[in-house]
């Protein structure tokens, strides 16, 4: 079990218990008196004083493991953005985000908060929404709501031909979003005829990335990576 953001430990005691091994990581050294103090009697909990975004975590976990965390909103775009890309995948996570971010995290084509990185939960993980948390289960309360999201393991990653490609492909679709994404794929990768790969995959070529679904992406980027090669 691998635990994001121990905190004062609450969360991190109640995993001690249930597991056979917990480690969490934690970036603020001034709860290390309070964490030592409360796991002292579970020698099967460990706490990483470091930043999670520092670490590479096929250091400290093997699969299968899970995850458990409270992501700061500050870090959890950046995190969860990297993890999606290159693991190593926990076989359940069990994360808080606030509000925002989970509605951008699990946003559907067509929509506003539609990103990569909605893409890219989309075919690592299944997910559902346990709870929305209120800021009155904090103190001090905070001015944003929480929801808790439950994710487990489907990667789609494998039909991936070309993970390197994909990953590109998806930045550059998206950055400029008010342009058609034939516009942007042509800027990113002028080599590669895309009018004609549009035309094969029959994608209207007036189409914008937050209107392309992820499976789509896949096979966008597996055409193009076949004429990339060639």
């Amino acid at each position: 079990m691998l635990e994001v953001g121990c905190g004062v430990g609450t969360l991190t005691l109640e995993l001690a218990k249930r597991s056979k091994r917990v480690i969490g990581v934690e970036i603020d050294k001034r709860f290390k008196p309070i964490l030592e103090n409360l796991l002292k009697d579970y020698p099967n909990t460990e706490i990483i004083f470091e930043d999670i975004m520092k670490i590479d975590l096929s250091k400290i976990v093997t699969p299968p493991y899970k995850l458990a965390g409270n992501l700061p909103y500050y870090i959890s775009g950046s995190f969860l953005g990297e993890y999606f890309q290159k693991g190593p995948y926990a076989s359940l996570m069990v994360i808080m985000l606030q509000k925002e971010m989970a509605e951008r995290l699990t946003s559907s084509p067509g929509n506003k908060k539609y990103s990569p990185l909605s893409i890219l939960l989309h075919i690592t993980y299944s997910y559902e929404v346990i709870s929305k948390v209120p800021p009155s289960c904090f103190f001090p309360a905070p001015e944003v709501e929480s929801v808790i999201l439950r994710l487990k393991l489907n990667p789609k990653l494998d039909k991936i031909h070309n993970k390197e490609l994909f990953f590109k492909l998806l930045k550059e679709s998206f950055s400029q979003r008010r342009k058609f994404l034939l516009n942007n794929l042509q800027r990113a990768f002028p080599e590669i005829d895309w009018k004609t790969l549009f035309t094969e995959l029959n994608i209207d070529s007036k189409i914008r990335a937050e209107d392309l679904s992820p499976e789509d992406y896949i096979t966008l980027s597996n055409k193009a990576f076949a004429l990339w090669k060639d």
